[in-house]
């Protein structure tokens, strides 16, 4: 990350560690709503200030490095509790959210405590089967049948899976666009370790930053796996793109899309260029 001149406010912030009204409506936030956008994490911040009189750059350029500060105290104080403030990304367009994430568990029971163990049943065919997909994502149809796979639990109607469907993209779990159903950055942010645990035979990470990768292109020659919006950045320049895998290097046969704008985040570099930090945002 480039860092601005130190300021007097960045200064202040990096003397404040300790948790204030702040810092805690700003977790109470993210415990609420799930998962946030860059744009939201920064407008956040800014309530978050405003509200109990914080310091901050009126400037968002110069207000990163303080609201980076601001999430680390945050992620120092709840690291105990195997809690953390994280960074997801789209599969689809390379947006950046971010979500709180429990560090301790990589089951799906984690959602317990909103959805049924019926419902918990369904959610879990419906990753099987979105993974198992050439594209990941399943049709609606092949979705609703799927309470006839259910269980050893309380069997669930198709009224109630329509239901359940519409609760999951709500609370930001699943994408559903004309008619297909694909995990949203929410599940790729918070289940992941369950998804490379459960099907590890089925799933690759991403060559380029490392992360599960279920949309994207994978190279015919070796198996290496690209996210879309990384094979952009990593091609954007090239005439001739390879297969970035050493000992591969063959042609990448597949159209390269373009980013269609500049990722908004609240940094201002990508993490794996900075230095390792607790707070991966």
């Amino acid at each position: 990350m480039s860092f601005l001149k130190p300021t007097l406010i960045e200064s202040e912030f990096k003397i404040m560690t300790q948790m204030n009204d702040g810092h805690r409506l700003f977790l109470q936030s993210f415990m609420s709503r799930g998962i946030l956008n860059a744009k939201e994490v920064k407008q956040l911040f800014k309530i978050c200030c405003l509200k109990y009189k914080i310091p901050h750059p009126e400037n968002e350029r110069e207000a990163q490095a303080p609201l980076l500060e601001f999430v680390r105290t945050i992620n120092n104080h709840i690291e105990p509790f195997h809690m953390q403030i994280r960074k997801g990304v789209s599969e689809d367009d390379g947006s950046s959210s971010y979500g709180l994430v429990c560090t301790s568990e990589s089951t799906i029971t984690k959602l317990a405590s909103d959805y049924t163990p019926s419902e918990l049943e369904f959610f879990k065919k419906l990753i099987e089967i979105i993974v198992a997909s050439d594209n990941a994502e399943v049709g609606s149809t092949e979705t609703l049948n799927l309470v006839s796979r259910l269980e050893n639990v309380k069997k669930l109607s198709k009224d109630d899976a329509e239901d359940l469907l519409s609760r999951l993209e709500t609370n930001k779990w699943i994408k559903m666009t004309h008619g297909k159903i694909s995990l949203a950055t929410r599940s790729l942010l918070e289940l992941d370790q369950y998804i490379l645990e459960i099907y590890q035979d089925d799933v690759e990470k991403c060559n380029i930053c490392k992360k599960l990768c279920l949309k994207g292109q994978t190279c015919p020659s070796c198996g290496t796996k690209l996210h879309f919006h990384c094979a952009s950045k990593l091609f954007e320049k090239e005439e001739n793109p390879k297969c970035p895998k050493q000992g591969c290097k063959k042609a990448w046969p597949y159209e390269i899309r373009r980013t269609p704008r500049k990722e908004e985040t609240i940094y201002s570099r990508t993490p794996e260029k900075s230095q390792k930090r607790k707070a991966d945002v």
